[in-house]
């Protein structure tokens, strides 16, 4: 039997990854998009380089994007190590690690429930849902793909720990943990699903341990500590970034009415899985009552129904107390970044609905005919058919950053950080003219959006309007007054104006801001000398090269001077 069974879940395993593959395959021919791939791979010096040795110990002490992610950095470094900037080599990346998690979902269900029915439906669902497309086809979430990975093989690892304890086993479940959270904070909830799986389907086993909690949380200390740890990191990170949202911008009352709402439009998201996007701007104050106490309703209903329900039948108690503890980081009580929700938050937390799917359709069958059982399996297999064909046409928004800005407008219009990025994808194109309407749109839905109000004075400026570009750099430095590359641009249109004096002022504001501009500081010093101050000017040629030995304008510009002052 126990032969059989393997037989059948290698059988399951074989069909899991040629869906996947099947399903994702396009996104090979994807490219970099405008959203982050930037700060994570293009424009990132530390990843650019690839792996050295002092890449490595950056990677361990870098806040990148408001994270402190090592593992995920590093896998970065790797992909150009190998594919360069090849976006190809990194979208199949993402995809392998998609299929090894779909795999390790499979064979960690499989291997403790000995149901490899339903184990191959939720696994499969997990592979093939559209809100799983914007965690396979953005290279930037690359964090979530390597986080999940080492959550799943921890959680195989307490498995194989609770069947036969031992210390090596409990470290290596300790240090499965720390690796998930080094590649992405949302693990953060891992001990939670450790206790979970004690609970079902640990607990279901005829020979299982069972659960005390008093056991759990004793043993859990380590990892409990380290998610504490990477929890502390992250909001160092963030606020460093200055990511997380005060509650004068985002009052405590929007954030839960916003929160409840998103638990509620995930599960809706999870059966109707149209109209998505890669980014929902937050509502703020527009969220009705009616919304946000229809969402709320529907919460205490499912979780009244689970406290009823769970111990008569351990799959609905599990899972559902997975998809509400996993998704709390996320749900926007702490608010980083001005999202209301997003699709890849889902990865995760669904597993825990497509296990009481699963399960379920188990339950209602099991007592009943072959001939039920069949249509449950037909039925499962028409769902995840169904699934596959809405990915494959969620799947070409991501191609590259027009279609995919283009599509979040198309779903939310007055989506200024999509306006945004769709003009300064139409920039990369050269359609200066057409990226102009798209600034002034998210500066129109979002007057105190600073990047926007900064890229409409870029478009004005390449588009030889010069005096309406200082308009757009002037209000954008009344609202960011320590962002160096705003005064750099204001100085550069006031020299297109002739107001140097001006152009100097913020000049030597921007290298006061940031010392390392080495842009700012060439400019600085060509209209010092224009401005017959040249002892000023050959020290910001100097500290350029001092910055940067190998620039040869700022040593000819040095040696230059040095002439004229007969050094």
């Amino acid at each position: 039997m126990d032969r059989q069974r393997l037989r059948l879940n290698l059988v399951f395993a074989a069909v899991l990854v040629v869906v996947t593959i099947a399903v994702y395959a396009p996104v090979c021919d994807f490219g970099f998009v405008n959203y982050d791939d930037n700060v994570y791979v293009t424009e990132n010096p530390g990843i650019g380089q690839g792996l050295t040795q002092d890449n490595l110990v950056w990677s361990v002490t870098a806040f990148v994007n408001g994270n402190w992610h090592p593992l995920t950095l590093v896998s970065h470094m790797l992909d150009v190590q190998v594919f360069g900037l090849d976006p190809a080599g990194h979208h199949g990346m993402n995809l392998a690690l998609h299929v090894l998690n779909v795999l390790l979902l499979f064979w960690l269900l499989a291997g403790t429930t000995l149901r490899p029915w339903p184990s191959a439906l939720v696994a499969a669902a997990f592979a093939v849902h559209p809100l799983n497309v914007q965690t396979v086809a953005w290279i930037s979430e690359r964090k979530s793909l390597l986080s999940t990975g080492f959550w799943l093989l921890a959680l195989l690892a307490h498995v194989g720990y609770r069947r036969s304890p031992n210390v090596t086993k409990y470290l290596l479940v300790v240090a499965l943990a720390a690796a998930a959270l080094a590649a992405k904070p949302m693990a953060v909830t891992l001990p939670l699903t450790l206790v979970l799986f004690d609970v079902w389907p640990l607990a279901m086993r005829p020979k299982g341990r069972g659960w005390v909690l008093p056991r759990d949380l004793r043993e859990l200390g380590p990892v409990l500590a380290l998610a504490g740890a990477c929890g502390v990191l992250t909001l160092v990170a963030q606020h460093a970034a200055k990511a997380i949202q005060s509650v004068t911008e985002f009052p405590l009352p929007a954030r839960l009415g916003n929160a409840l709402v998103s638990y509620a439009w995930y599960l809706k998201a999870m059966i109707w899985p149209f109209g998505l996007a890669v980014f929902y701007p937050h509502p703020m104050d527009s969220l009705g009552i009616a919304e946000i106490g229809a969402s709320a309703l529907v919460l205490v209903v499912i979780c009244a129904a689970v406290v009823a329900k769970g111990r008569a039948f351990p799959p609905l108690a599990m899972g559902w107390w997975w998809y509400v503890g996993t998704l709390l980081p996320v749900a926007g009580i702490i608010q980083v970044g001005s999202q209301a929700f997003a699709d890849r938050y889902a990865y995760v937390p669904l597993i825990g609905i497509f296990v009481i799917v699963a399960w379920s359709a188990v339950r209602l069958t099991e007592a009943r005919s072959v001939r039920w059982r069949r249509a449950a399996g037909f039925a499962g297999c028409v769902w995840v058919a169904a699934l596959s064909i809405a990915t494959r046409a969620q799947l070409p928004y991501w191609h590259d950053s027009v279609s995919l800005f283009q599509r979040a407008i198309d779903v939310v219009p007055e989506n200024a950080l999509a306006q945004n990025n769709l003009g300064m994808a139409l920039v990369d194109q050269h359609k200066i003219a057409d990226a102009l309407e798209h600034f002034e749109k998210a500066v129109a839905i979002a007057p105190l959006d600073t990047d926007a109000r900064s890229n409409l004075g870029n478009a004005l400026r390449a588009l030889g309007r010069p005096a309406d570009a200082v308009v757009a750099y002037e209000e954008a430095v009344t609202q960011s007054p320590g962002d160096a590359s705003i005064h750099y641009n204001l100085a550069t249109a006031l020299v297109d104006l002739g107001r140097a004096a001006e152009a100097v002022t913020h000049l030597r504001e921007a290298v006061r801001i940031d010392t390392a501009y080495t842009k700012a500081r060439f400019l600085l010093g060509v209209l010092l000398v224009q401005q017959r101050q040249a002892e000023e000017a050959l020290v910001q040629f100097r500290e350029i090269l001092r910055l940067d030995p190998r620039n040869e304008r700022a040593g000819e510009w040095v040696r230059r001077i040095e002439g004229q002052l007969g050094r």
